[in-house]
């Protein structure tokens, strides 16, 4: 197994913030859910071992995510600390540093890393060690966001924007915190490795209904570059489940993965999404003209 470097660098793009002088961990995950910026960190989550994943006892002990075509460790920022309970059947690390570590475990075996940055003296880097498959390495996605890709070039995991990679190769997120910021803050990393929760044929095998995961839906709304980045990553798994080489040939058609695409931009939050794979290719941007259609 290999290690790449995960830091959370303190900046609003992707941060809720609490009320202010809300001391309670559990109260600033639920602000999150009064934002249009962050997802409601409170909701769609799962017991972690029902989901292949594996929370520790101690922060010295990674997160095991092992939900996606292989397993990855990700060690949480801070000081070693014990689990604590926060409520809502979730577990928190002091981080020693003014922040809290809150891995949120969803439905769908993605993991959301959350961090609560509760002051002005909380540290402004959160550095999150990953020990990726071998051969895996971290690569800068279009649009934001990191993959985490295979030696053959499949992705294995997906890291949700907004991310940048460094000269280095280390993912960086950037959040701005100071003196005029209400405290708490939550920002988080968000990393999961399955897009098709179900799908099924119809139409004389030629519509295929798709239902994504949460993580899928929560992935590109709005964002064109990034469903062009993460489309293939679904295209490929949604391939993979099918039987029989026929079906798989018409999942990896250039039609389906671009009216993939075209709902993770414009109809990602709508289940089933229907995929036509006799239609005649448009390209992403005809699609999304198109309303998918």
């Amino acid at each position: 197994m290999s290690i790449g470097g995960l830091i959370l660098a303190s900046s609003g793009a992707s941060a809720a913030v609490a009320s202010q002088d809300d001391g309670d961990v559990l109260a600033a995950l639920a602000s999150t859910a009064q934002t249009d910026e962050a997802p409601d960190v409170l909701s769609n989550n799962a017991d972690p071992t029902q989901v292949r994943v594996t929370v520790p006892d101690n922060s010295a002990d990674p997160v095991v995510i092992n939900s996606g075509a292989a397993e990855i460790e990700v060690s949480l920022p801070g000081a070693p600390a014990d689990s604590s309970a926060v409520g809502g059947g979730l577990v928190g690390f002091d981080g020693g540093d003014g922040s809290t570590a809150v891995p949120v475990v969803k439905n769908d075996g993605s993991v959301q890393l959350v961090s609560v940055i509760n002051g002005v003296l909380s540290a402004t880097e959160y550095r999150y060690e990953l020990g990726l498959p071998d051969g895996a390495t971290l690569e800068p996605v279009d649009g934001g966001g990191v993959a985490v890709t295979a030696a053959d070039g499949i992705v294995l995991y997906a890291i949700l924007a907004p991310w940048a990679v460094d000269a280095n190769g280390v993912a960086v997120q950037h959040v701005t915190h100071d003196a005029s910021t209400a405290y708490p803050v939550v920002a988080d990393p968000w990393l999961g490795g399955t897009w098709t929760e179900s799908w099924a044929w119809y139409s004389g095998i030629t519509r295929i209904a798709m239902t994504p995961t949460l993580f899928a839906k929560a992935a590109c709304p709005g964002n064109i570059p990034c469903a062009a980045t993460w489309q293939g990553a679904a295209q490929t798994e949604l391939a993979n489940a099918q039987v029989n080489s026929t079906n798989k040939a018409k999942i990896k058609k250039a039609t389906t993965g671009n009216q993939i695409g075209c709902h993770m931009v414009g109809g990602a939050f709508k289940s089933p999404w229907n995929l036509e794979t006799s239609a005649a290719d448009k390209g992403l941007l005809g699609f999304i003209a198109s309303a998918c259609n």
